[in-house]
């Protein structure tokens, strides 16, 4: 994993998280993440937290070696997954930009924020597709999204926003934790800061070990949510210090396939906030 108003978004903690009593901390102190590009790689054999990655570099790309990943990674006490995010307009060669009508019908050239947004959730819907027909565990697992700007993004950060809030909002449907790996500098290019308030982060960018361990407070937060994991690289692997136990999946039904209103409910539900008002700092017309 290599100009806009904050929004603060606030996420009720037992609904961003779906938490069950936590491991203490100290058994959570190291882990790696990987992807297409370790495949047919030796991996290590320690580590209490594994997270693999779901495409192949950027949104609808899998990743071909996601099977065998992640049997190495369940093997560890905590496994997750992560997927990767953009808002690449029409320079798409994925999607018909404006003939994305789902799950908001808005989508139109009056309207990116609404394509943006329905890009976002339909890459998810294709990630934990992927993830289910490869492993069976896609809604197992706890699931973070990769905001980096080596991928595509418009300079409309409104926009960019609604993208990866369309992902969220796909992933919750599903009943999963969902997290967001960035850098401040990062998260501030592509969304202009956007605040989601307890959304959980995974801080990349740290020089080494010590560096990571000492970056788990909230100044390091690029939403304002907790810092979970911090990243840096060694020996061309992604290492990771744990900053507290990954929240784990609580059985509970899940919702059926999300429609308009099905939708609408998932994301009050999820942000604690009128769905009009989402939609309107977003830029987006209220359904």
């Amino acid at each position: 994993m290599r100009g806009l108003p904050r929004l603060r978004i606030a996420v009720p903690l037992a609904v961003a998280m779906l938490v069950v009593p936590a491991l203490a901390v100290a058994a959570y102190a190291h882990g790696y993440d990987v992807s297409w590009p370790q495949c047919g790689e030796s991996l290590p054999v320690d580590g209490e937290v594994r997270v693999v990655g779901v495409n192949g570099g950027k949104p609808f790309e899998d990743n071909p070696c996601l099977a065998d990943q992640y049997r190495w990674a369940n093997e560890a006490p905590t496994a997750a997954f992560y997927m990767n995010t953009s808002n690449p307009g029409t320079a798409s060669t994925v999607v018909d930009w404006y003939n994305q009508k789902s799950p908001n019908a808005l989508c139109s050239r009056s309207d990116e924020a609404a394509c943006a947004f329905n890009y976002g959730y339909n890459a998810a819907k294709h990630a934990f597709a992927t993830a289910l027909r490869e492993t069976r565990a896609a809604s197992q697992h706890m699931w973070w999204l990769d905001v980096e700007t080596t991928n595509s993004w418009s300079s409309d950060k409104a926009a960019n926003t609604a993208g990866v809030l369309g992902a969220v909002a796909y992933l919750r449907t599903q009943g999963v934790p969902v997290g967001i790996y960035s850098t401040g500098y990062q998260w501030g290019q592509i969304t202009g800061g956007a605040a989601l308030v307890e959304v959980p982060n995974w801080v990349a960018g740290a020089r080494n070990r010590g560096q990571a361990e000492t970056w788990c407070g909230p100044e390091r937060s690029f939403t304002g949510g907790p810092v979970l994991l911090v990243q840096w690289v060694e020996g061309d692997l992604d290492h990771n210090h744990v900053c507290a136990p990954l929240p784990t999946v609580s059985p509970r039904p899940l919702p059926g396939p999300a429609g308009p209103a099905g939708l609408d409910v998932v994301l009050e539900d999820l942000l604690s906030l009128n769905l009009p008002k989402l939609l309107g700092d977003l830029g987006l017309a209220p359904r």
